[in-house]
């Protein structure tokens, strides 16, 4: 995807931009919970993306994009370790554009362990774990 590299090339950003969103998932006791986190796109589409958050900082090199059906789809996955557990994260969304935003929308899905990122449109083995939106104001 290099993730947001179109949403980059479309609003001409030609450097990395901090973009604030929202994470919406399920506890285990059932609640859910939005947690604030922003988004970090390389510029040019070369290097890393960055997703962070209160307490966490998740960075790939794994990330792409591409069209189906006019439609642009965005795929970026992190391996991420909290305390002892690892597991890998994809996340998976469109964008919307408009004269006065970009809404970057779509879910996340996670695997346990550190898995192989080179199929990133294989959701194969992963869980669905919740959404995300990012809102980049133009």
């Amino acid at each position: 995807m290099k993730l947001l590299l179109a949403l980059l090339l479309v609003t001409n950003v030609g450097f990395a931009s901090p973009i604030d969103g929202e994470m919406t998932y399920k506890t285990p006791s059932g609640e859910l919970v939005d947690r604030l986190v922003t988004i970090e796109v390389p510029s040019r589409g070369q290097g890393e993306v960055i997703l962070s958050g209160q307490k966490f900082e998740w960075k790939t090199k794994a990330f792409k994009s591409f069209v189906n059906n006019g439609e642009t789809i965005f795929i970026a996955g992190f391996k991420t370790q909290f305390r002892n557990f690892k597991s890998t994260i994809l996340f998976k969304g469109t964008y919307l554009k408009g004269s006065n935003k970009i809404i970057y929308a779509g879910n996340f899905y996670k695997k346990t362990g550190h898995k192989n990122l080179e199929n990133l449109e294989s959701l194969s083995g992963f869980d669905y774990s919740g959404s995300f939106r990012f809102d980049y104001l133009r």
